[in-house]
């Protein structure tokens, strides 16, 4: 995985994780595993997986998403 990937906000399945708690490892839409250190309004990055993916009627973890 490229450094700018990893650097990227990622987007996670708000039905797999409804409360994620600061140092938290979470699976991204993308299939990246992150720490979480809270959600950003407006990331200066944002992963390009993330952004097509959070946009599916299904994430790949079966949830509806949108």
């Amino acid at each position: 995985m490229s450094t700018a990937v990893e650097r990227a906000a990622h987007a996670y399945c708000p039905r797999c994780h409804p409360d994620p708690q600061p140092g938290e490892v979470l699976t991204a839409l993308c299939g990246a595993r992150h720490p979480y250190w809270g959600r950003r309004d407006r990331p200066v990055h944002t992963c390009p997986a993330c952004q097509a993916l959070a946009s599916a009627n299904v994430y790949a973890c079966g949830h509806p998403g949108g």
